[in-house]
C-alpha cells in the first residue's frame, strides 16, 4: 500500500497540474490513497479544506482515474506540518506544486517547497508552473 501526500495550495492549476502528475505515475491505483493535505496559515475554526477550489479540483481528477483520496488540513508553520503529516501517514511520495522565482525572490520570501525538499527524507514529486 502506497500513500502520496499532496499538499494543496488554493491556486487551482497548480492544484490541477499536481493531481495529473499523479495519475500518470507507474503506480497501481487499487493500492494507492491519496491525501490532499491543505495547511491554512492562521487557525480559522470554520475553515475547511474541502470547500477550497483548489482541492475540488485535484480530488475530482484523482478519483475520476480511480484513486481513494482523502482530504486533511492544518494550520501555522507549513513546511514543520507537512514534514510531520508525511511521517503521521508515512508518506511515499510528497508531491508539491512550486513557482518559477527568481534567486533573491527565494531569498526574500523564503520557500515552503525549497524547505520541504531540503528537509524530507522521502521522495518528493514537484511540480512546477509559471
Amino acid at each position: 500500500m502506497t500513500t502520496i501526500l499532496l499538499s494543496i495550495d488554493t491556486d487551482v492549476e497548480r492544484a490541477t497540474t499536481q493531481a495529473e502528475s499523479i495519475t500518470e505515475l507507474p503506480i497501481r491505483i487499487d493500492d494507492t490513497t491519496i491525501v490532499l493535505y491543505h495547511v491554512f496559515r492562521t487557525d480559522d475554526e470554520g475553515a475547511d479544506a474541502g470547500d477550497l477550489k483548489s482541492v475540488k479540483k485535484a480530488k475530482q481528477v484523482l478519483e475520476d482515474a480511480g484513486f481513494d483520496v482523502q482530504i486533511d488540513q492544518s494550520s501555522g508553520d507549513a513546511v514543520r506540518n507537512i514534514l510531520t503529516k508525511a511521517d503521521e501517514i508515512d508518506a511515499g511520495i510528497i508531491s508539491l506544486a512550486g513557482r518559477k522565482r527568481s534567486p533573491t525572490g527565494k531569498a526574500l520570501f523564503g520557500s515552503v517547497t525549497q524547505n520541504v525538499v531540503l528537509k524530507s527524507d522521502r521522495t518528493v514529486l514537484l511540480e512546477t508552473t509559471e
